[in-house]
């Protein structure tokens, strides 16, 4: 009859290469990116993620939320200061819903200037106007979440609307286009 030893299991080199190798994977990612984990853990708790999370009705990015912090501050130069009159405004008003802000502000009002380019930012995934234009994020734009699992976001191009710019039509030699 065999006895039953209740001692742990011997370790084996086997073993102990796997747990060297799962700590070392560890000790390199945590190495890698700690002050991105600071980062988004600072723009989790940041003004902007919690802004932005009222005025689009949903959880936020915090890795996407500092970038679009970081583009907005540098398209517009007065942004900080219009975030703090809005952030003001809803702290003081405290609405429920993103609509109760929209609803309680004029149409003309900079305070819904200020909201529009935050939501449109999100949804879009750009930030800025014209050829300044920065894509902040192409996949992850909040347009797509209505298809999200139904449809596939395409991965080519630089953003919505980057058409390029209309061909030159082609003329006969008599001028005539062809």
């Amino acid at each position: 009859m065999s006895q039953q030893n209740s001692a742990p299991r011997a370790l084996s080199r086997r073993r102990l290469l796997k747990g060297m190798a799962i700590l070392s994977i560890s000790a390199a990612c945590a190495s890698l990116f700690p002050a991105q984990f600071a980062a988004a853990q600072q723009a989790t708790d940041s003004v902007f993620s919690r802004v932005s999370a009222f005025l689009v009705n949903r959880p936020v990015s915090p890795i996407l939320s500092q970038r679009y912090l970081a583009a907005l501050n540098k398209h517009y130069p007065d942004f900080p200061t219009r975030l703090s009159a809005l952030t003001q405004y809803l702290d003081a008003h405290a609405f429920t819903h993103v609509d109760d802000f929209l609803q309680a502000v004029d149409a003309q009002d900079p305070l819904r200037h200020t909201a529009t380019l935050i939501i449109g930012s999100w949804y879009t995934g750009v930030v800025g106007e014209g050829a300044d234009i920065e894509l902040i994020t192409y996949a992850d734009a909040m347009m797509y979440l209505p298809t999200q699992g139904i449809l596939i976001i395409p991965t080519y191009g630089s953003g919505p609307d980057s058409w390029g710019s209309k061909p030159i039509e082609s003329l006969t030699d008599k001028g005539q286009p062809a």
